[in-house]
């Protein structure tokens, strides 16, 4: 998620394997929660680079190489991923950095047999520019997800026991960033993990996490409103403020960005978050 200079906060995706470069979406969010972003590109609109890709590995840094040359030709992708930074060039639409925020990775394991599946997930400043316009603050994240052989991200174990995940990055005064990631799942499943520089960074599982999720309607459609996260003696309370579903209004999930506000704690000069919904699991929660 990216706020511009011209005041505008844009969703960036992108999902890439290790033969093909799969999906993506750019799309400027709306501030009503009940509104659809307006997308820039998308599979359905615009096309940016679909097709084959390989990687080069080269002094610990991995750069893409789109294969489709005709595609490549009409609309160039560039990325670089290494320990420092990832840099990401998307057609003449998308140029940004994204710089590593220390301590900032949440790996997950997945029950069942040992090493068939497992997730991790690592937030990161931006910097650059999207639609013409300076990148002026946001947050963004890689997900790096393995399942067993033969299987997609979409029948493995993990999309399987989804129905919430909650990430988030508030940049404070100090200009350090206080970071979350909560992974609510199929009955008691849950993972949290938050990070404040200068503490031990604090883990929780299962019954340990506590969450509410309200929800309220707008016609047919149905969102939530509010939620509120309670792990490890601390309460996180999360405000929407965009709408940022970025497949359109049939996808199986939802997306909302929101603020984030430890209730006690410090409050942040700004604050980024993103909620993905499985919009067939998912329903409200009152455990707190």
């Amino acid at each position: 998620m990216v706020d511009t200079e011209d005041g505008k906060r844009y969703g960036l995706f992108r999902a890439l394997c290790a033969s093909a470069a799969m999906g993506f979406s750019i799309h400027e969010c709306s501030t009503d929660r009940w509104t659809y972003p307006r997308l820039l590109r998308s599979a359905r609109e615009a096309n940016l680079y679909w097709g084959q890709i390989i990687w080069l590995e080269n002094g610990g840094k991995s750069s893409l190489l789109p294969l489709t040359e005709p595609v490549a030709e009409k609309h160039p992708l560039t990325l670089e991923i290494g320990p420092e930074r990832i840099v990401w060039q998307d057609d003449d639409v998308i140029d940004i950095v994204l710089t590593p925020i220390p301590r900032n990775v949440t790996t997950i394991y997945m029950p069942g047999a040992s090493g068939d599946a497992g997730y991790t997930s690592a937030g990161y400043s931006i910097t650059g520019t999207v639609n013409g316009s300076r990148v002026t603050g946001g947050y963004g994240g890689i997900d790096r997800m393995y399942v067993a052989h033969g299987l997609s991200a979409h029948t493995s174990k993990i999309a399987g026991m989804e129905n919430y995940w909650i990430v988030w990055g508030s940049l404070m005064e100090d200009g350090k960033w206080h970071t979350g990631n909560v992974f609510l799942g199929e009955g008691n499943l849950a993972i949290a993990t938050f990070n404040q520089p200068g503490t031990e960074p604090v883990l929780a599982i299962n019954e340990a996490v506590k969450s509410t999720v309200e929800w309220d309607s707008n016609g047919e459609t149905r969102l939530p409103r509010s939620a509120a996260l309670s792990f490890g003696g601390r309460r996180f309370e999360w405000t929407p403020t965009h709408n940022a579903v970025f497949n359109g209004p049939s996808a199986r999930f939802a997306h909302l960005y929101a603020t984030v506000q430890e209730v006690g704690g410090p409050k942040p000069v700004k604050s980024w978050s993103t909620m993905e919904i499985i919009k067939a699991r998912a329903t409200p929660r009152n455990q707190i």
